[in-house]
This record gives structure tokens, C-alpha cells and sequence, in this order.
């Protein structure tokens, strides 16, 4: 078995444990390398993605599964850009491969339930990019029969990327909007999907991998807040002149991701279902390696 994730980054970390022992990984990274504990032990080779373009014969010879995660730009996917007609070439040895797009590409549909069959209707350049990539990826799909599998992620969280970092530092704050509905999904639930969906191969589909309870940010961020046992929380509401548009824009779209579709067909079922779920997990993790070193999670602070 060989796979290349192109632009390796959060995820790819949890889903390399996954794979079968013996398994040939190539991981491209955007400019800094960023080697990992497991690296010598999984078989793991990092190169920039420039240079696995000036050979990229060399490295897609042989390869079985591909997995895209790099933001596309203007001009596209940058995969499809520079690789189609060699991946192309070598389709009768791909058995299998993914694209991490986003719920963003959905828009904003006033706090209602989306799924995959729903009209997509970005609002944000992020969101339009994303949907011209996913067109592109289908495209090689229907005309080239090229595997393709399109995974749409919400807000994704997981250790060392989570609300607790936030509240450790001084950006203590939670963001009032009423109504307003953000999807989130566990790091090690993606991972899982992922290993999943390579196992029972399904070319063409459109997959949303979330959990089970959308809800309002300032939910989260008093749950976490209250685990940490954190009191002085500075609350914002969403009109407020304080926030920038970065921030504000990350609240134009309101939806609620449905993951009824792959959980159907890849029999696939998140193991944090909930936010309550997965930060009790992560708090539990951050206090035994860290309580003695951090009063921030003292019981006694």
C-alpha cells in the first residue's frame, strides 16, 4: 500500500496510525517540514510540494491512495492544477482518492439542516473556492473514472486545537448571536471516517463528517470555561463594534450539518457525538499532563 497526502498538516497526523503496517507515506508540506515522533516507525517521507512536483512521476509510480487536504486558490486546486494528467495516467493504480472540502461551500441557511443534497450557495471566497474544487475533483470522477470521495469538514478540534487554548490565554471572551448554529467535529472522528471510507470504497460520493449536536459558540465556550473552572468571561455580542470582519464573517453562515448520509453508507458513527463528549476527552488528557505544571487547570483555581 502506498498513499501521498498532499499537504499534510492536523489531520494527517491522526489518520497515519490508522494505516496498515508496512504502508509507503509520502506527505508533501507547503514550505516548513514539520517531522513527527512516528515518521521512522510508520515509514513516513516529508518533502516540500515543490519538490515532489520537479518528480512527481517518481512519486505517484505505484501509488494506491491519494488524499488532497490543500486550500485551493484562485486558479483552483492546486493538485489538479499541476498533477491531473499524470494521476490521470496512473488511475489503474489508484484505488482510492479523497478531498477535504467544507461545510462553508452550503452558505447560510438560516440556522436550518443541510445535507448533502442540498443547493450549495457559498457566501465567502473560502466557501467558493472550495465548491469550484469540489467541481473539478468530480469532473476527473465522471469523465476519467478517477475514485474520487469529497469529505465536507465543519470546525475541526482535537488536542493541542481546541477551545482550551483559547481560554488559556488571554482571549477569554464568547461571542453572542442567538440562532446561530456552528457544526464541529472531533479530529480522531475524521481520522476514523478516513480509514473507514478507504476500506469500503465508494467513487463519487459526497460525504459531511460532523457530529450530532450543531449549537451556538458561547455553548461551548461556557462548557469548556466551566470544566477549567474559568469565571471571568468577557461576553461580546456578535453587533458589537469589537469584533473585526474576520471574526464576523465566521458567523454569516448559519446552518446545521446533517451526518445521516455517511453514517448509512460507511456505517460510520462519531465517538465524541458531542461537543460535551469530545472536551470532557480532551480536558481529561490536558489535566494529566499538565495539572502539575498548569494552575490554569487546577481544581483549586
Amino acid at each position: 500500500m502506498k498513499i501521498i497526502f498532499f499537504g499534510a498538516g492536523y489531520c494527517t497526523n491522526f489518520i497515519i496510525p490508522l494505516l496498515k503496517k508496512n504502508t509507503q507515506i509520502i506527505c508533501t508540506h507547503k514550505e516548513k517540514i514539520k517531522p513527527q515522533k512516528f515518521d521512522k516507525k510508520f515509514n513516513v517521507k516529508r518533502l516540500s510540494i515543490k519538490k515532489f512536483f520537479e518528480r512527481s512521476d517518481f512519486y505517484l509510480n505505484n501509488t494506491n491512495f491519494i488524499l488532497n487536504s490543500i486550500p485551493p486558490k484562485g486558479e483552483g486546486d492546486i493538485i489538479l492544477s499541476n498533477l491531473s494528467d499524470k494521476i490521470i495516467k496512473c488511475k489503474k493504480n489508484i484505488q482510492w482518492y479523497g478531498y477535504f472540502s467544507s461545510t462553508s461551500v452550503y452558505g447560510n441557511h438560516l440556522g436550518k439542516w443541510v445535507d448533502e443534497s442540498t443547493k450549495l450557495m457559498p457566501t465567502n471566497l473560502r466557501g467558493k473556492l472550495r465548491m469550484k474544487s469540489e467541481y473539478q475533483h468530480l469532473k476527473l470522477f465522471k469523465q476519467h473514472a478517477l475514485p474520487v470521495h469529497i469529505f465536507r469538514l465543519p470546525g475541526i478540534y482535537g488536542p493541542g486545537r481546541s477551545i482550551f487554548e483559547r481560554l488559556q490565554s488571554d482571549k477569554k471572551i464568547q461571542i453572542i448571536k442567538k440562532g446561530h448554529f456552528f457544526s464541529r467535529i472531533h479530529v480522531e472522528d475524521i481520522a476514523n471516517a478516513i480509514n473507514i471510507s478507504m476500506k469500503k470504497i465508494t467513487p463519487g460520493e459526497i460525504f459531511n463528517i460532523c457530529d450530532d449536536l450543531p449549537c451556538q459558540s458561547d455553548v461551548v465556550v461556557k462548557y469548556a470555561a466551566k470544566l477549567m473552572n474559568i469565571k471571568n468571561i468577557q461576553t461580546i455580542n456578535f453587533d458589537s463594534s469589537e469584533l473585526n470582519k474576520k471574526t464576523k464573517s465566521f458567523y454569516l453562515d448559519n446552518k446545521r450539518v446533517k451526518n445521516k448520509k455517511i453514517k448509512k453508507i460507511l456505517k460510520w458513527t462519531p465517538k465524541f457525538r458531542t461537543y460535551k463528549l469530545g472536551l470532557n476527552n480532551l480536558f481529561k488528557l490536558i489535566t494529566n499532563e499538565n495539572s502539575s505544571a498548569n494552575p490554569s487547570f487546577s481544581k483549586k483555581n
